[in-house]
């Protein structure tokens, strides 16, 4: 693959980062909210009034369930959501922008994630969750691919003292 290929990919990943980003914002967002209760009796109410025939006992439940936390509870979300959308928008930026880091962040960060979204699937499967499992294992395959490669490749450029591959801090780590 060329490099420009390379780039496109990490790019198209980035974005996918940035999207979760903001998906994660939103989810603090309303995860804060709920600590406020006429927040909650608002949401309530639409819940009741929305024109749902099929599945509304799981939005009750899942109203019900939401409405026996506490409001620490829906503090820790915030922040938990806060920290991983940090954390997803700096791999975002750093494969946007060709760093090398990022590419080690992003490989470590999702492949230690991937347990867990096992787990969920297993427990609590939806199509989403296979696809979002799916793309991240497909995620760390590609970027220990270019990892690895990079690594070669700089080996060969300091035996022939060529220069860098083009990245903006490949040849430093």
């Amino acid at each position: 693959m060329t490099t420009h290929a390379n780039e496109r990919a990490l790019r198209v990943i980035a974005v996918y980062k940035f999207v979760k980003c903001a998906g994660l914002i939103l989810v603090a967002c309303v995860a804060f909210g709920f600590t406020n209760e006429p927040f909650v009796d608002r949401v309530a109410r639409m819940v009741e009034h929305l024109p749902i025939q099929t599945g509304r006992h799981i939005l009750q439940h899942w109203m019900d369930q939401l409405t026996d936390m506490t409001p620490g509870n829906f503090v820790f979300a915030g922040v938990a959501a806060c920290i991983y959308a940090a954390l997803f928008f700096v791999e975002g930026f750093g494969l946007w922008t060709g760093r090398r880091w990022a590419e080690y962040l992003t490989t470590v960060a999702t492949a230690s994630l991937i347990p867990f979204e096992v787990y969920e699937l297993v427990h609590h499967a939806t199509w989403v969750k296979g696809v979002v499992l799916i793309g991240n294992i497909a995620i760390v395959i590609y970027l220990i691919y270019l990892l690895r490669r990079g690594q070669d490749g700089r080996e060969n450029q300091s035996a022939n003292a060529g220069p860098s591959c083009g990245r903006k801090d490949r040849a430093s780590g």
